[in-house]
């Protein structure tokens, strides 16, 4: 799982040195907002795999909170990203919904959550993003 995030942080970081190549197309501006939300996103799927990692149970309720708060931020995210995108970005958006559900459910239920279709998830929409 440690793997996860460097891969998602890479992608970013690849997303943001093409992002001037989108300046030839009539969506640039767009392309280049896809792109600082998938930024955003990179760093709330961080968040929240540090949560997991490097905090105690998830019956301990600061890691429980902080795990809701990072997971309504990819939820935001993921808003913006919709908002922004024309539809092109649809199924990776709801893919990563669905994910999120499903943690926000273990959580409410105080069970430990699966981070990892999250992860993979939020990685699929960061190359969608770079492909709209």
């Amino acid at each position: 799982m440690t793997k996860k995030p460097y891969r998602l942080a890479a992608a970013a970081t690849a997303l943001l040195v093409a992002a001037p190549l989108f300046t030839a197309c009539k969506n640039a501006d767009q392309a280049l907002d896809c792109g600082k939300r998938a930024i955003s996103l990179t760093g709330d799927v961080q968040d929240l795999t540090d949560s997991a990692i490097n905090v105690g149970q998830i019956t301990d309720e600061g890691r429980r909170k902080h795990t809701v708060d990072a997971l309504k931020r990819i939820v935001d995210d993921v808003k913006k990203i919709r908002k922004d995108g024309d539809g092109k970005l649809d199924a990776a958006a709801d893919k990563l919904s669905k994910a999120v559900d499903r943690a926000q459910d273990a959580v409410s239920h105080g069970k430990e959550p699966d981070f990892a279709p999250i992860g993979d998830a939020a990685a699929e929409l960061t190359k969608a993003c770079a492909g709209a």
